[in-house]
């Protein structure tokens, strides 16, 4: 009786090392694809955070061409506006000083061509104005532009950024799913060949002679 305990010992033995060492082995298998995915989380936040800014910027300038797309500019008020302002008012003096100067000059105080000039004054710095009104919504619709394409370069690296820890992910899932599928095969192997290593003698587990006795 003493072979056949020697041989269950053997036999129980060999298998309970054969599951642990496959257990350690799966366990550090999964450990390693946690830490994995933990890293590639901490890299698509730290992405986010970075490009955080740039979508700021970019929605700036979103909300500020949904407000001047489309909205030609109230050239009435704008001429009513500048009319009434000291800008004007300096620009029509220093006009009007040049034109009298130059009228006098040519003995052309009097003449209906400096009345002439003098009365193209007001509408020509209206003109003026209105241009230079129109240039600079068109070069604001322009920053702007350039804001919203920051932020959409962006957000188009924050789905970059998100695909990648998808992507990385999955494969990290995939060999944790691979090492427990990994795992039970091996303990029911190990199991299986241990038994029938006990019902048939074998001397890789049992040892001693060719039999249990």
């Amino acid at each position: 009786m003493s072979g056949i305990a020697k041989g269950i010992g053997n036999v129980v033995g060999s298998v309970v090392g054969g599951i642990t060492g496959s257990n350690k082995a799966a366990d550090a298998q999964v450990s390693a694809a946690k830490d994995s995915n933990q890293m590639a989380w901490n890299i698509y936040q730290d992405q986010k955070q970075t490009n955080q800014p740039f979508l700021s910027a970019g929605l700036s300038g979103l909300t500020g061409l949904t407000g001047i797309a489309g909205q030609p500019i109230n050239r009435s008020q704008l001429l009513t506006d500048y009319y009434s302002s000291p800008e004007y008012q300096l620009m029509s003096d220093q006009a009007r000083y040049q034109a009298l100067n130059a009228a006098e000059a040519t003995g052309g105080l009097g003449s209906t061509s400096t009345a002439n000039n003098l009365a193209a004054i007001a509408p020509q710095l209206g003109q003026n104005y209105l241009s230079m009104m129109t240039d600079q919504q068109n070069n604001m619709y322009g920053q702007l532009l350039g804001l919203t394409n920051v932020g959409l370069s962006a957000a188009g690296a924050n789905n970059a950024a998100a695909g990648n820890y998808s992507n990385a992910y999955g494969q990290n899932m995939g060999q944790i799913g691979a090492a427990r599928a990994g795992q039970a095969v091996a303990g029911f192997n190990t199991l299986a060949n241990g038994a029938a290593a006990y019902f048939t003698g074998g001397k890789s587990l049992i040892g001693g002679g060719g039999g249990l006795y």
